[in-house]
């Protein structure tokens, strides 16, 4: 099966994964601004984007060994990886399975918790409507909700980008993943004995992880690095991306 990815750059690679609903183009600013330092790479995972759907169901282990295939053909030895939301997921799989290619990892608006009770009901009422009113209805209601209502106006052009993306995704992607999600178990030992640095970036209206339980895991972090955003919903790359980029530009630099 093939991955597509972008690449630019030169230097240490820094590894971007998308979230769900999403393709790589979500991190092209920030591919274009760290590859004047950096080689980032910016994959789209199984079934998104370009990218071929896996043979079976999205697994996140399954997805976390195609993103490590991919990085072994580019040649990558060692990484900082950094995912949004289902990408952080994805990001703390591949982490778990193959220690040795990452050093630091990032979240963001993503979490080391399972699913809580209500959340895998509301997963599975998603599934529901995906199948009842096709993709690009899902998707269309899905996205804008992510954004904070107060930053929905100004980046009315990014929502509906990332909309027309999202509605080229196939069925069987978005309910597989959504089923990976819910049946994800939490990762809570392995961010207690992980010996490199997590930036841990969340916001503080995210309607997809409330920030109590945002940091409630905190507190199971070597070595953490914080940044909350206020005002601020599950879309800070875009809705607080200067920010957010300082952040993420700060984080790699102090690291590697």
């Amino acid at each position: 099966m093939t991955i597509h990815y972008e690449v630019s750059g030169k230097g240490y690679p820094v590894v971007f994964l998308h979230g769900y609903g999403e393709t790589h183009k979500i991190w092209n600013h920030y591919r274009e601004r760290l590859s004047k330092k950096y080689k980032v790479i910016t994959p789209d995972l199984p079934g998104f984007g370009k990218s071929d759907s896996l043979p079976y169901e999205h697994s996140l282990d399954m997805v976390a060994n195609s993103i490590y295939d991919c990085l072994k053909r580019l040649n990558v030895s060692e990484c900082i990886i950094m995912g949004h939301s289902l990408g952080g997921y994805v990001t703390l799989e591949i982490a778990k399975r193959f220690p040795n290619i990452v050093s630091h990892i990032g979240l963001i608006h993503s979490s080391a918790l399972s699913d809580t009770e209500d959340k895998k009901e509301g997963r599975e009422k998603s599934i529901e409507f995906i199948q009842k009113h096709g993709v690009a209805k899902f998707i269309e209601s899905f996205v804008p909700m992510l954004f904070h209502e107060n930053h929905r106006e100004k980046l009315q052009d990014t929502i509906q980008s990332i909309v027309e993306e999202g509605s080229k995704i196939p069925e069987k992607t978005l309910t597989d993943y959504m089923l990976a999600m819910r049946d994800r178990t939490d990762s809570l030992d392995f961010i207690k004995e992980f010996d490199g640095s997590i930036l841990f970036v969340y916001g503080e209206e995210d309607p997809s992880i409330p920030v109590a339980l945002s940091k409630s895991q905190i507190k199971y972090m070597k070595h953490p690095y914080l940044k909350n955003l206020p005002k601020t919903g599950h879309m800070g790359m875009f809705e607080e991306e200067e920010e957010v980029f300082q952040a993420i530009s700060k984080f790699i630099e102090v690291t590697h």
